[in-house]
């Protein structure tokens, strides 16, 4: 049944939203935001689309609130002609709340608006949704548009990137791309925050060098290579520009704040919407549970080894409801899990460590604990969580990877594993310390390590170790 408030909403809408998009693609002065990387890789697709190719027709965006999917729908949609297709955005959580309706009768709404069936377009259609995922069969709806006709583009984005791959069957997995939306990097966070431009082909320069190398050695020499563009990279940027990214810089709606306790604020608010909003999407917790996450969050974010039985107790939850609420704090996206190294059964009976997938949010909690020192105290789970965003990010893409740690006390903070190869990584924020990397590679039969420090870039032979700086690595 055809509802005339819904209709009103669509006119309405359609007519409003370029007006309503623009203002995500400006920053809090009125400026135009700089295009992130990704915006390439999206933009290709959406070409391929309009010049005929039939497949990808569907695009899946999933990533943590606050890392800037919305913009980049926006950005997508406004860069697009006004003549020659039809595009229509709407954000599905609002239609879902508002009208109380699904996506299937929503768009019978807007196939009323068309006067015509999607088949039945004579041009190309790029629909963009948002925040898809409040609607729960959002899957069978895009398959039913793919299936339905060629004519149609689906670009949809997700908070909850574990879950919308779950909630996918194999045929849709097959035929939708899924464009990962990551917290920002630093190159992108001093191109966003001071317009500065990235050098071409040093990121990939540097990623191949650090995870295809064979030894220490060729790591240290291909990074060599590379110190003068660097170099040239940081002449007029100071060190303390790293402290401010790791802090509060990998959220893209955080960089432009000048008042750190504000962007601190609005960090605590996107949290509340993940825990209130996003996880009752698909965990079924109770108030009381709710009421806990946060709290977890906040024990976690001083102590990254804390084990579930500690934490188990000191919030008085049973262990295996715990466990529950740490996968979904990981399907949310709100933290990276790190198995322990070695075989199913050692990592089923070993504990895994959780990092924050953005320091930022670690730094949220830990402002709330000590509100002087904060940075100089906490730095190296700071930094840990750098590493660990920079490396899932990497390791997703590149494929056949591995993530673990050593749970051994004393032992490296990561371990990379591919096929031909285990790459034994410690993390430091100040000075180098081999120690931890030395056992772990002996105990692993290690190829190599790789000490992240804040000193020079440095070769051990003799124990086959690479110190590299995060002056090099933050720009990988």
């Amino acid at each position: 049944m055809i509802n005339q408030e819904i209709l009103k909403y669509l006119q309405t809408h359609i007519a409003q939203s370029a007006k309503r998009l623009e203002g995500h693609t400006k920053d809090s002065r009125g400026h135009t935001l700089f295009k992130r990387s990704v915006y390439i890789v999206l933009e290709k697709h959406i070409d391929a689309f309009r010049q005929g190719d039939t497949d990808p027709r569907m695009i899946i965006m999933p990533g943590l609130r606050g890392t800037g999917k919305t913009t980049l729908l926006a950005q997508l949609f406004l860069n697009l002609p006004n003549h020659g297709l039809s595009k229509f955005y709407v954000t599905v959580d609002e239609v879902v709340k508002r009208f109380d309706i699904n996506l299937w009768d929503f768009f019978d709404h807007y196939e009323e608006i068309l006067g015509e069936h999607l088949e039945n377009l004579k041009e190309p259609l790029i629909l963009f949704l948002d925040e898809i995922h409040y609607d729960s069969k959002w899957a069978s709806f895009i398959k039913g548009i793919y299936d339905r006709t060629k004519k149609v583009m689906i670009v949809c984005t997700g908070s909850a990137a574990l879950l919308l791959r779950e909630q996918m069957n194999a045929d849709i997995a097959r035929r939708a791309i899924f464009v990962d939306i990551h917290p920002v990097n630093f190159s992108e966070y001093l191109l966003l925050k001071d317009h500065k431009p990235v050098i071409k082909g040093l990121s990939e320069d540097l990623k191949n060098a650090f995870l295809y190398s064979t030894s220490a050695d060729q790591i240290y020499m291909e990074f060599k290579k590379q110190e003068e563009k660097v170099k040239d990279y940081w002449k007029d940027i100071t060190l303390l520009e790293i402290q401010r990214f790791v802090k509060l810089g990998t959220l893209p709606f955080t960089i432009h704040f000048s008042n750190e306790s504000l962007a601190i604020d609005y960090i605590g608010q996107m949290i509340n919407k993940v825990i209130y909003t996003d996880i009752p999407q698909f965990a079924p917790f109770d108030f009381e549970t709710l009421n806990k996450i946060e709290k977890i969050l906040y024990l976690l974010s001083s102590d990254v080894g804390m084990s579930v039985k500690h934490l188990s107790g000191t919030i008085e939850t049973k262990a295996n409801l715990l466990h529950s609420i740490l996968d979904a704090l990981v399907k949310a996206g709100l933290l990276i899990r790190v198995l322990p190294y070695g075989g199913h059964f050692k990592q089923v009976r070993k504990p895994s460590k959780y990092l924050f997938v953005t320091p930022a949010l670690r730094y949220y909690f830990l402002s709330s604990r000590d509100s002087v020192g904060v940075f100089n105290n906490y730095q190296g789970y700071l930094f840990e969580d750098i590493a660990g965003m920079y490396l899932s990010t990497i390791l997703e893409k590149s494929g056949n990877s591995s993530l673990t740690y050593d749970v051994a006390e004393g032992g490296a903070d990561f371990i990379i594993t591919r096929a031909d190869r285990k790459i034994v990584i410690e993390v430091g924020a100040g000075e180098k310390n081999i120690k931890q990397v030395i056992q772990t590679m002996n105990k692993i039969n290690g190829n190599l390590g790789v000490i992240l420090h804040s000193g020079k870039l440095d070769l051990d032979k003799k124990n086959n170790v690479v110190s590299v700086p995060w002056g090099q690595f933050l720009l990988i």
